[in-house]
């Protein structure tokens, strides 16, 4: 209902009747719609954290599994009813900002944190040299999505799967420089 009608254009009564219980039901588990909305987007994102934490376990090679914990990522986020609750959030946000935040907070702060937390154990491994893992993982997340989600929220036609994994490479290829550890010259 909320991909179809938008945020503001559903109603309780209108996803009841899809859902094919009455209004009270729906009260009985949630608030009001925007705790069901919250709801909603609470478990997309489980679905993309459990990933990351499934991926990012620490016992390959450091790029591959940045390669596709990053792969994964993009998958999930440009599918077309993320994009569609994407825009519809950023449309609602202005008049349901603590929603909006909420949301910020259960997506992609959530998934920085994660990151964080995998690159503190590839730096306890000697894998990477990080001073902020939070912050190593806000800049991934950036430099990861940077014009794919812009492109994507925008319905430029997308990339082809070849030049997802190209990007994917570059991109990681490019943390990577960033964070390597340095060559010790023993090899």
């Amino acid at each position: 209902m909320f991909l179809s009608k938008g945020f503001e254009g559903t109603s309780m009564q209108d996803v009841a009747r899809a859902a094919k219980v009455s209004k009270g039901t729906l009260y009985v588990y949630f608030d009001n719609k925007e705790s069901m909305f919250n709801a909603l987007v609470l478990k997309e994102c489980g679905r993309m954290h459990e990933t990351v934490r499934r991926i990012g376990v620490g016992v390959g090679p450091v790029e591959e599994e940045l390669c596709l914990i990053a792969r994964r990522m993009i998958e999930a986020l440009l599918e077309r009813e993320v994009l569609a609750a994407m825009r519809m959030m950023i449309g609602a946000a202005e008049t349901f900002p603590d929603l909006a935040r909420n949301i910020y907070a259960a997506g992609p702060m959530r998934t920085i944190l994660l990151l964080g937390e995998y690159f503190e154990l590839r730096c306890s491994q000697g894998d990477l040299v990080i001073d902020d893992c939070k912050e190593a993982g806000a800049e991934f997340v950036d430099l990861l999505l940077a014009g794919l989600q812009r492109r994507a929220l925008l319905m430029v036609p997308p990339f082809t799967d070849a030049e997802i994994d190209a990007l994917v490479e570059r991109r990681v290829s490019r943390f990577l420089v960033a964070y390597a550890p340095p060559h010790t010259g023993k090899e």
